[in-house]
Parts: C-alpha cells; sequence; structure tokens
C-alpha cells in the first residue's frame, strides 16, 4: 500500500544522521515522535509512505525539500513563521487557514498520487488531506473547543473553526482515547474509532530508577496555561521536599524554560530543588523518564498523554488526575490517581509511593504490564494499517 501520512514530523526522529547523506536537511516540525515511529512501522512492513510536514525556518518561497529513501519519501513544505503579523507580503499563517501550506501540502499529494491518506491533528494538515481524499482519515489528538476554554487566543479560535470544518468535510475519524472520541463525536455523522497513541516499549523495566531515599521526581508539560496546572504540581513537590529533602525535581518541557514563568513562581514560593531543563530532546526526555523515581502528571484535562505511557513503560509509576479527560484511562493502575485541584492529595500519592516500597513495586510492575498489552507501536500500526487498508 501507498500511504500519505501528513503531520508534525522532525527530521531527526524520523532519518537517522547516516540517511541524511551530508545535506542541511529541515528540521521539519518536533513535537510527536509517535508519527515518525509509525511511519518507520510501516515501511518496515513493506509498504511505501509519503511523509509531509512543515517548517517554519523555511522560505516561504523555497520548494518543498524532498527526500527519497527506501520506500520514504520525505517531503518538508515552507511554514509561514508568524501567526497574524504579516510576513513580508503575506498575512499570518493563522489570518488565512494557512492557505500557502495547505496549498503546497496539496500539491504534493497530487503530484505523488498515494492510495490511502492519514492525517494526524485536525488542523493544517487535516485540510488537504479531505480535499484529496473525501474519505482520508483523520486522527483526532485534541479537541479545540476545550483547548480554547482555557487559552483564549485568537490563534486557538482560529484552529477552533478549521477543527469544526474538518469535522463537517471528513468521513473517517479515529481518536486516541475514548474521552476524546465522546467529546468530538457530536462534531461529525460518523462513529469516531479510538486507536491510542503507540509506545516504543523498552526490552526492559529500568534499571536506573533513583531510588525511594534520595527520589527524583520528574514532569513534562509544554504551556505555562490554567489547564496544564503546573502550579499545583509544583507546590506538591514544595510538600513532598519538606518531608525528603534530598528529592529533586526535573522540570522538563516549554512550561519549564529557565528564568521564566516557572522558575519565578518557585522563587515567590520558595520551592527548591527544582531543576529547569526547558525544552528538551525526546531521546532526552525518554532517558531522564527511565531514570526518575515517579512522574507527576497534573493537568486538568488530557487527550492521551504520552509523557504517561512513555514512563509506564519503564516501570516508572505516575501520579496524576482522576477526572483529567483520558488520563484514567491511560494509566488505570499503573499509577495512583487523585484530584490534581488539590495539592494536599497530590503530595499525599507521592508520599505514599515514596513510604511504601512493596506498594511502588506493585504499582510499578502494572505500568509495564499495561502498556505492553494496550499500546505497543506493531499493535497500534495494526489497527491504523486496517483502517487505511478499508479506505
Amino acid at each position: 500500500m501507498y500511504i500519505a501520512v501528513l503531520g508534525p514530523i522532525a527530521t531527526n526522529d524520523l532519518l537517522l544522521p547516516a540517511e541524511q547523506d551530508g545535506r542541511a536537511y529541515p528540521a521539519g516540525r518536533a513535537g510527536a515522535p509517535l508519527v515518525s515511529n509509525l511511519i518507520k512501522e510501516y515501511i518496515a512492513r513493506g509498504h511505501r509512505v509519503l511523509a509531509l510536514t512543515l517548517d517554519d525556518q523555511l522560505g516561504d518561497d523555497d520548494a518543498p525539500f524532498v527526500h527519497e529513501g527506501p520506500g520514504l519519501t520525505y517531503v518538508v513544505v515552507p511554514s509561514r513563521s508568524r501567526t497574524f503579523r504579516p510576513n513580508g507580503r503575506r498575512l499570518g499563517r493563522t489570518a488565512d487557514f494557512f492557505w500557502l501550506e495547505r496549498r503546497q501540502l496539496l500539491a504534493q499529494l497530487r503530484r505523488y498520487q498515494p492510495e490511502a491518506v492519514h492525517a494526524h491533528w485536525t488542523y493544517e494538515f487535516a485540510v488537504p488531506a479531505l480535499r484529496y481524499d473525501r474519505r482520508a482519515l483523520v486522527t483526532v489528538h485534541d479537541n479545540a473547543l476545550v483547548i480554547y476554554r482555557y487559552v483564549r487566543t485568537l490563534n486557538r479560535l482560529f484552529h477552533l473553526a478549521m477543527a469544526r470544518y474538518v469535522f463537517w468535510k471528513g468521513r473517517r475519524f479515529t481518536a486516541v482515547s475514548p474521552y476524546m472520541a465522546a467529546s468530538v463525536q457530536p462534531w461529525t455523522r460518523n462513529p469516531v474509532l479510538v486507536v491510542p497513541n503507540p509506545v516504543v516499549v523498552p526490552e526492559r523495566a529500568s534499571s536506573e530508577r533513583a531510588p525511594l531515599s534520595a527520589p527524583v521526581l520528574s514532569v513534562v508539560v509544554n504551556g505555562w496555561d490554567d489547564r496544564k496546572n503546573s502550579k499545583n504540581a509544583l507546590l506538591a513537590f514544595k510538600e513532598v521536599q519538606r518531608r525528603h529533602p534530598a528529592a529533586r525535581l526535573w522540570a522538563m518541557g516549554t512550561a519549564f524554560a529557565p528564568g521564566e514563568e516557572a522558575a519565578e513562581f518557585c522563587r515567590e514560593n520558595d520551592v527548591p530543588n527544582v531543576i529547569f531543563l526547558g525544552p528538551t530532546p525526546h531521546h532526552e526526555v525518554l532517558a531522564r523518564l527511565a531514570a526518575s523515581t515517579l512522574v507527576l502528571h497534573t493537568s486538568l484535562e488530557e487527550s492521551f498523554g504520552m509523557v504517561l505511557v512513555e514512563a509506564m513503560a519503564y516501570g516508572v509509576p505516575v501520579v496524576a488526575g482522576q477526572a483529567s479527560g483520558a488520563v484514567p484511562w491511560v494509566v488505570a493502575d499503573g499509577g495512583l490517581l487523585v484530584d490534581v485541584t488539590s495539592v494536599a492529595d497530590i503530595a499525599g500519592a507521592i508520599e505514599r509511593l515514596l513510604t511504601d516500597p512493596v506498594l511502588y513495586e506493585q504499582v510499578a510492575a502494572r505500568a509495564v504490564a499495561i502498556v505492553a498489552e494496550r499500546f505497543p507501536l506493531a499493535k497500534v500500526a495494526d489497527q491504523y494499517l486496517a483502517l487505511l487498508a478499508g479506505s
């Protein structure tokens, strides 16, 4: 089968350095290694893949970048760097609903003529996919209305309008959790099927976890907003640190850039031992998750929560929200679920894990088993390929 996959694809996630043949390759768009992992799994099974993404560091008038490899055509299309302010003689990309980017993505689809099309997210990648093929498969990774309620910006409002158009235009949708499927089901005429995000399951659970006696907690958050609820994570860590002075918190993601809002919050609230790592390459995130004692995840709403299953795959327990969208379905009993609006409840769950080695090991073992059973890459690829073959 010849499959087009449109979505955020980072070049370094998809291609090894040796495959980049010494040329200056564009970075693509970072943030979703799961898309690259699916592409590589399809190629390993003998399928041909056209991988399409955007890069806002390319010049607006540059030609699309093309890499040809065994079973793969990788195309990076220029994206305007500004959302609403003019980009030279052109509007910002959101101001015209990614018109320039959508036109170029569609041109590449028409050039290469794939048999089946799969778009990830319900925005600029889904619209050209549906223009090319009304029966293109679209995977829903978030609910634009929920995000807009938390982040009331013009950019998010335009994305909401784009998503509603995609649901009106499209026919075939999957969502990454039952929560997300139910959340968007009223917007589309056909049932939204559930296919979870895939995880590359490590060969064995981590043997490098920091000990309970000198715990290292990790938190990975992109965006310092109310939905992510990171202030409660930091305040809960402060309570834990009082009882466990050796405890440290590795804080990764855009929410925790050194010297910015989170760091200022810690200064104002006297939260010690937080190591602000900021935006972190995915391979380093995984290494730090594997070396953590546990992972703290206090988001009020999640469509899935990749960091949860990535930590659980290594046997690292998580503390997360009992009513945070898809989180209870993802975590099950591979962690402790609490009321993340309560700092005391969060800190109490962390304390239980740190002071009860038997409970800790039970939860860690269940975490590994849950991920291996429900979320392995091969199983998720099977589901997607069956749907794409039916297109």
